[in-house]
C-alpha cells in the first residue's frame, strides 16, 4: 500500500475511533457530573454508546458514581486503534502531539500509548467544551440551547474552582480563558512526561 493510501487510512481510522472514544468519554463525564440525561444531546450520547456499554457493564460494575465501564470502553477503543495501526503496517504515526513508532512497539508499549492517549483525550474534552462554551457566551440566543446546558454541566467542575480566584472583571468573565490556558499547560506537562517514558 502506498504512502498516500496509508496516510489516508491512518487519518480515517484515527478520526473515527478518536471521535467515538470522545463520545464515550463524554458519557463518563456526564455520569460523573450528574448531567441532565433528558437533554437531547445527552440522549444522543447515550444512544450512541449503549450498544457497547450495556454488555460491558455486566462484567465491569460502576465504582460509586463513576461509570467504570465507560472508562474501560474508552481505553479499549484507543488500544484497538493502536493495534490496528500496527497490524496494518503503519511505521510511524502522529498521535497526541508525538510521532510513535507503532510498527516497532510491542503489546506493553501499545497499552501505554493507549493510556497516554486516554489522558490526553480527557484533557481535550474539557478544553474543547470550555472553548465551545466561551464561543456560545457571545451568542445570547444560544444560552438556553441543549448544547449550552450540557456544556455548563461538563465545565462546572473546572470553572467553579477557577471562579473563586478569577472573579468577573468589569462584567467580563475571564474564568474560561484562565481554565483553558491552565488545562493546556497541565496537559503539555502531563502528556509530555508520560510520552517521554514511552519514546526513548
Amino acid at each position: 500500500m502506498g504512502t498516500s493510501a496509508l496516510s489516508a487510512l491512518h487519518f480515517l481510522l484515527g478520526t473515527i475511533l478518536d471521535l467515538y472514544a470522545m463520545v464515550v468519554a463524554l458519557r463518563f463525564i456526564m455520569q460523573t457530573v450528574k448531567a441532565d440525561y433528558y437533554n437531547p444531546i445527552a440522549q444522543f450520547i447515550v444512544t450512541a454508546t449503549d450498544p457497547l456499554l450495556r454488555p460491558l457493564r455486566r462484567v465491569v460494575p460502576s465504582a460509586g458514581r463513576y461509570d467504570t465501564a465507560s472508562l474501560v470502553l474508552c481505553f479499549a477503543i484507543l488500544l484497538v486503534k493502536f493495534a490496528l495501526f500496527k497490524t496494518l503496517g503503519f511505521g510511524v504515526v502522529a498521535e497526541f502531539g508525538y510521532r510513535l513508532p507503532v510498527g516497532a512497539m510491542g503489546a506493553p508499549a501499545l497499552v501505554a500509548a493507549a493510556l497516554i492517549n486516554l489522558v490526553n483525550l480527557f484533557f481535550n474534552v474539557f478544553i474543547f467544551a470550555l472553548f465551545a462554551q466561551a464561543l456560545m457566551s457571545w451568542l445570547p440566543a444560544a444560552g438556553g440551547s441543549p448544547v449550552a446546558g450540557l456544556l455548563r454541566s461538563i465545565t462546572a467542575p473546572v470553572l467553579n474552582p477557577v471562579r473563586r480566584f478569577v472573579p468577573p472583571m468589569g462584567g467580563l468573565d475571564l474564568s474560561s480563558l484562565v481554565a483553558i490556558i491552565g488545562l493546556y499547560a497541565i496537559r503539555l506537562f502531563v502528556v509530555g512526561a508520560l510520552a517521554s517514558l514511552l519514546i526513548r
